[in-house]
């Protein structure tokens, strides 16, 4: 009978069956394993000089005897997306098209990986709690949004012939899961933990499906994740005029400019603004009921940048946050203006 629920389970139908009202460890289960396959796949088919056993896979997944064939269309693309170099990394240096796409979906491996460990195992071992994987669910979240971010900035809705656009919006609903997944986990909430994880991976088995098909012609969806405090940074809240905030919203990059009177040469003192912190995120906004009122913007900080963003408070005539635009993340060389070296 637990097989034939099961079953029944997996048929496009299965949400209207009484039946498969199962805890959701169950439902997940059966997932995970054609998930991770599938992710390895995907990674190894942008990998130049792919092995011939994996363009012809035969899955090991229980219960299927599949064999998954690399489509010919991609054996095709696959090498071209490999040499053609569309980000500049400044750690990784030049990277590849196929490399950019990899990055999320060696996560989502890593995710299917991670999450079996929740689960027992088929000899009966103890499974890991997810509370006890906090970090690395959160680890993994946080270069999902990154790696998924880089995507958006390289422009890639064209790629794979055209299916770039759908695996993007795909993505971007994975990421969705990852905040439902990983807020569950933060309020000790098991079952939210799973049905997060459980519609994680049926959309990372959709991700490696639009492989095989058309390109989708379907609008396209962008999640804004939801910013958080991570784990080694700090959530540093300013005082600031409330015209500030009118436009201002949680998950943008902003940097943060200061106004003081420093001292320049020979002792004469002169009003001078600098940028002191770049590209940080906003966690909340609090605005003031009136313009002329004051608001709050509370920002993530590293340590350091958290100390600067506080001496300001006290050091500065005036402090000013200045929004980015959406996904422009570079940082860049500043020189402290100054009315004398405008008029020079």
């Amino acid at each position: 009978m637990k097989v034939f629920k099961k079953l029944l389970c997996m048929l496009p139908l299965a949400a209207a069956l009484p039946v498969c009202a199962a805890p959701p460890e169950e439902l997940i289960r059966i997932s995970l394993c054609p998930a991770a396959e599938n992710m390895q796949l995907f990674y190894y088919y942008l990998k130049p000089g792919i092995e011939a056993s994996l363009k012809d896979h035969k899955t090991h997944c229980p219960g299927s005897e599949e064999s998954v064939k690399m489509p010919g269309w991609l054996q095709k693309a696959a090498p071209a997306m490999a040499e053609r170099m569309v980000w500049k990394d400044p750690e990784e240096g030049n990277l590849s098209e196929a490399a950019l796409w990899q990055t999320p979906v060696s996560v989502l491996y890593e995710f299917t990986e991670t999450t079996r460990k929740t689960l027992p195992g088929p000899a009966g071992e103890t499974p890991v709690s997810p509370f006890i994987l906090e970090k690395e669910y959160n680890d993994m979240r946080t270069r999902l949004i990154l790696s998924v971010e880089r995507l958006a900035r390289a422009r890639l809705n064209d790629s794979f012939e055209g299916r770039g656009k759908g695996l993007f919006s795909t993505l971007n609903r994975i990421m969705e899961r990852m905040d439902a997944l990983t807020g569950a986990i933060s309020a000790r909430d098991k079952a939210g933990f799973y049905k997060g994880a459980g519609e994680a991976a049926g959309l990372s088995k959709d991700l490696f499906a639009q492989l095989f098909s058309a390109p989708r012609l379907e609008p396209g969806y962008r999640y804004r994740p939801q910013p958080r405090i991570l784990d080694g940074y700090r959530g540093v809240s300013l005082p600031v005029p409330g015209y500030q905030t009118l436009f201002l919203n949680s998950g943008e990059r902003v940097d943060l400019l200061v106004t003081f009177e420093a001292i320049m040469g020979k002792g004469a003192k002169e009003m001078v603004t600098a940028t002191i912190l770049q590209n940080v995120v906003v966690l909340k906004v609090s605005r003031p009921d009136a313009i002329g009122g004051t608001g709050v913007v509370q920002l993530l900080c590293n340590p350091n940048e958290a100390q600067y963003a506080t001496l300001s408070l006290a050091q500065c005539k005036s402090v000013n946050i200045a929004r980015r635009a959406a996904g422009d993340v570079e940082l860049h060389p500043m020189e402290i203006a100054s009315f004398v070296k405008l008029f020079k």
